[in-house]
């Protein structure tokens, strides 16, 4: 059979079901074998913290053991958890992976007018090894805004919006990255531009709805914009430009604006004080990398070599540059024990020997940070969690030169008594503090369990401390309540975040934001009060007017 005779087979509606099937299957084996080594994908403690935290009944909107108080799922998305309560969550990956190789075929062939369907199985390649990010919602998401994609190239503007506010409640990151597709097709395809009016007109009220839930829950973040990853984006968005520039199979334009796009969306969130998208703009390239260079492989070079030309070094080259991270995750064995709960099992020991609810708890970040499941889901408050973008509510010191003072400061601040530091591979930003443990007098050595030393700080500072001479205490510490009791009247400082939706019950007080966005308790009474984090659609309405300026 020739080689025209095969591609002819792919391409039928029965290739195309083959390729469904096999990509399923490839990414299914992944997962097992990644289940049956006990390897989770990168991500994983975030997902699994957050969907346990469902199972129990908690809020998807707050946790107050992760970064002394946060918004948990509610500007990350929250779609993926819901359906993960009544779906395993890797039926859920394995299922959108598997569909996204034919959605972006679908979309490639009917869109771009390019029936190619080498790229779409290159696509259920780069999926099948994408387990290894652990990005669980933001696959969800892209199989969702990939499939209003490829309804919308099937002239189904209308439709195509329902999958498309789907995923942006999903996970708003898979609507970014696939942005330059649109805002490309719009650009260099004018034809498709009536298409895209009726498209955007449909899915406006759901964006406008995702913009307010995101003022309503805002906090502040601090992402990380590395320059090394921004010269990669930006090397894989000249490579592109090149070959499109040289392809001899396909129109030049929007290939061009289509690169030129994404190069301006890096270079725009790299220098933009405060982005919201960070180094998390490189997931275009992640995913889409090896498909698009590989559907330019066909160029007017002149062959150096018998058996292919230029444009296959770029292609080669920026393929393995994208399944990079995949392979550094499979083959960091170092780092494998502390993703288990063996390895954890001690240091909860010790929690549990040590831990008062008067106090949080630090632990120091491990490389694949494990430690923002085991510790909280076993009822223990810590002062971080996974996404290092929001230690920019009380934890931005760890991006900074810092000495031993400032961060024994810092865990006072924080309401610190004990810190757990385990000899495993650890965060890069948290290596500063393995030296100021071990030689600070700030800082004793009081238990040792596994491989984890426990620190006691001296002269600890509590969660609740009177600003006017009044003590208090917190008696009980939960994801979404809190409560503490004082011995008059008088100014409290309680080391929770600021929320507007905190509810106090138990006496006469009000509640205040402090300058270092924790609670200030105004007590009118000695007693016990209860502190309750409630959400409801007035008090909802009402933050989005005041972050609106309405």
């Amino acid at each position: 059979m020739t080689l025209a005779a095969v591609e002819a087979r792919l391409k039928s509606r029965r290739g195309l079901v083959m390729l469904w099937l096999c990509g399923t299957a490839a990414v299914a084996f992944v997962a097992v074998l990644m289940y049956r080594g006990g390897l989770p994908g990168w991500d994983d403690a975030a997902h699994a913290y957050k969907v346990l935290l469902l199972r129990r009944g908690e809020s998807v909107f707050w946790d107050n053991f992760w970064y002394g108080g946060a918004y948990g799922a509610a500007n990350y998305g929250f779609v993926f958890y819901l359906l993960a309560l009544y779906v395993p969550s890797k039926l859920i990956v394995i299922a959108s992976a598997g569909l996204l190789p034919v959605l972006y075929y679908i979309y490639q062939r009917d869109m771009w007018g390019i029936d190619d369907i080498w790229p779409a199985w290159a696509f259920a390649g780069i999926m099948s090894v994408y387990l290894a990010h652990g990005q669980d919602p933001f696959v969800l998401g892209l199989a969702l805004t990939m499939g209003g994609l490829a309804l919308l190239a099937r002239k189904r503007p209308l439709w195509a919006a329902l999958p498309m506010a789907i995923g942006i409640f999903a996970n708003p990151m898979a609507f970014v990255v696939c942005l330059p597709f649109m805002l490309s097709d719009v650009v260099a395809r004018p034809p498709l531009r009536r298409r895209y009016v009726w498209f955007i007109g449909a899915l406006a009220p759901f964006i406008v709805l995702r913009v307010a839930l995101g003022a309503a829950f805002s906090e502040p973040g601090g992402y990380l914009n590395e320059t090394s990853q921004l010269l990669l984006y930006l090397g894989f968005a000249l490579a592109g430009l090149a070959l499109a520039g040289v392809n001899a199979a396909h129109p030049r334009r929007p290939f061009v604006v289509l690169f030129l796009t994404y190069a301006a969306v890096c270079v725009l969130s790299f220098v933009t004080p405060g982005s919201p998208l960070g180094n998390n703009i490189g997931r275009f390239f992640f995913v889409f990398g090896l498909p698009l260079l590989f559907l330019l492989r066909h160029s007017r070079l002149q062959r150096p070599f018998p058996y292919g030309d230029l444009a296959v070094i770029p292609i080669v080259l920026f393929g393995l540059l994208q399944i990079s991270a995949p392979y550094s995750h499979f083959t960091r064995t170092d780092e494998w024990p502390q993703t288990r709960a063996s390895f954890f099992a001690p240091a909860l020991a010790a929690a549990a020997r040590h831990y008062d609810p008067n106090y949080r708890i630090h632990v120091v970040a491990l490389r694949r940070h494990w430690e923002a499941d085991y510790f909280p889901a076993a009822g223990y408050p810590i002062t971080r969690g996974w996404y290092r973008q929001a230690d920019a509510i009380h934890n931005a010191l760890f991006y900074t030169p810092y000495d031993a003072a400032t961060y024994v400061a810092w865990l006072r601040r924080m309401g610190v008594q004990y810190v757990f530091l385990a000899n495993a591979p650890l965060d890069p930003w948290s290596q500063r503090e393995v030296k100021i443990l071990e030689t600070s007098p700030e800082l004793e050595v009081v238990d040792r369990a596994g491989a984890w030393t426990v620190y006691r700080l001296r002269d600890a500072e509590p969660l609740a401390v009177g600003l006017d001479g009044g003590t208090a205490r917190v008696t009980s510490m939960g994801h979404r309540a809190f409560t503490v009791q004082v011995d008059q009247a008088g100014t409290y400082l309680l080391k929770v975040t600021w929320s507007p939706y905190w509810t106090l019950t138990g006496g006469p007080g009000t509640l205040s934001r402090s300058p270092d966005r924790f609670l200030l308790l105004e007590a009118g009474a000695a007693g016990t009060y209860t502190l309750r984090f409630d959400v409801t659609p007035g008090k909802v309405l009402a933050e989005v007017g005041v972050r609106l300026g309405l």
